[in-house]
């Protein structure tokens, strides 16, 4: 059986696609990607394994409107050409993200079609893309997959409510599938000795605001005790700048962005992993993706044994309640260092059920379920 797999934006920055690839490797499949990654050494890995790779675009947010237009419509003609010569009568078509089934309706409704949403779908259809598909009929193309994917069960339940699905989509949660045999046990001599002599409360992340609400994190360490840092880790932007100006100190440390899976090096060697989830003032959608949030990042500190700490939202309260795997918190700093505390004082315990949550999840089994 062959798989043909189609994303528009860089797949090394979506854990769900390369957990994909992985897993239909390990299976024996033939595996066809559509795209464009941005790590040549994930490809030229994956090419080993006989993977057949298409770079068909690449995507730069401060191009102007005119210009993501045309690209948009010569990825849509490229990508249609590369399926029709690719597909078998075997053969599985992979289709992720809201975008590409606007722009790929047509592929879903004459092939095998897998849907794969990361998030509640956007539930009306963008402008620049009614300009590109304006025969575009959302509801039936949803209609039309031969399955659907979804990461969690609201967004599941939601998805088949609003586009009148026959079927639950299939819900696999984001837990990447990891090959920690090729991690380094070190870091740089000067990290390692901050991870191994200070308790590193460590957030890896995006930094938008205020999605991502970092503040609180860096002023609790005020209130806890000098053994305990702050660490924040990932790409540089304006908010990241902010944050640095206002709050980098021996005790607030920011770290640049690492790929993965070369950043778990860090997250193994954390003692609380931290995230943050706050819905914006915007559309309907974006607000059920943050309630019902279902980060890959829960995995990747659960697969150490890590403890997590997090802002109150149902879709990280439910696990963590479940699985006794970590705390939430309402969020101001004094009542964050207060839950680290507590952590602190039941921490086996916590390791314990954050080890129990990641192995709550077999991932292999759920795509197995999903292709035959």
């Amino acid at each position: 059986m062959s798989h043909i797999l189609i994303y528009n934006h860089d797949i090394q920055k979506y854990p769900p696609i390369l957990t994909a690839i992985k897993v239909l490797l390990a299976l024996k499949e033939k595996v066809v990607i559509v795209g464009y990654c941005s790590d040549i050494n994930t490809i030229v890995d994956f090419e080993l394994q006989g993977v057949i790779y298409y770079e068909t675009i690449i995507n730069h947010t401060k191009e102007n409107k005119i210009i993501k237009l045309f690209k948009l419509y010569s990825y849509k003609k490229k990508v249609k050409k590369i399926v029709r010569e690719e597909f078998k009568t075997d053969s599985i078509l992979w289709i992720y993200g809201n975008e590409n089934i606007w722009l790929l309706y047509k592929l879903i409704t004459q092939f095998k079609t897998i849907l794969y949403l990361f998030e509640t779908p956007q539930l009306k259809v963008g402008s620049r893309y009614k300009m590109i598909s304006p025969f575009l009929n959302y509801a039936k193309t949803m209609q039309s997959a031969w399955k659907v994917v979804c990461c969690e069960y609201n967004r599941a339940h939601i998805t088949k409510s609003f586009f009148n699905l026959k079927e639950l989509p299939l819900i696999i949660p984001n837990k990447p599938l990891f090959d920690l045999s090729k991690l380094s046990q070190t870091l740089d001599d000067e990290l390692e000795e901050l991870f191994k002599t200070k308790k590193v409360i460590l957030y890896q992340g995006i930094f938008n605001y205020p999605e991502r609400r970092l503040d609180e994190l860096c002023e609790s360490v005020k209130y806890l005790p000098e053994e305990y840092i702050i660490c924040l880790m990932g790409s540089e932007d304006r908010n990241k700048f902010r944050l640095k100006e206002k709050y980098e100190s021996d005790r607030v440390v920011f770290l640049p962005y690492v790929s993965s899976p070369k950043h778990l090096e860090f997250t193994r060697k954390a003692y609380v992993g931290f995230l943050t989830y706050f819905s914006e003032e915007s559309l309907i959608e974006n607000t059920i993706n943050t309630l019902f949030c279902a980060p890959n990042k829960i995995f990747e500190y659960s697969c150490f044994g890590i403890p997590m700490l997090a802002n109150d939202v149902p879709g990280i309260s439910v696990l963590f309640e479940k699985y006794e795997a970590g705390m939430v918190s309402e969020f101001e700093p004094i009542k964050l260092a207060t839950k680290i505390l507590d952590i602190d004082k039941n921490y086996n315990e916590y390791s314990k059920g954050s080890f129990n949550l990641y192995n709550s999840v077999d991932i292999k089994s759920l795509f197995e379920q999903l292709i035959n």
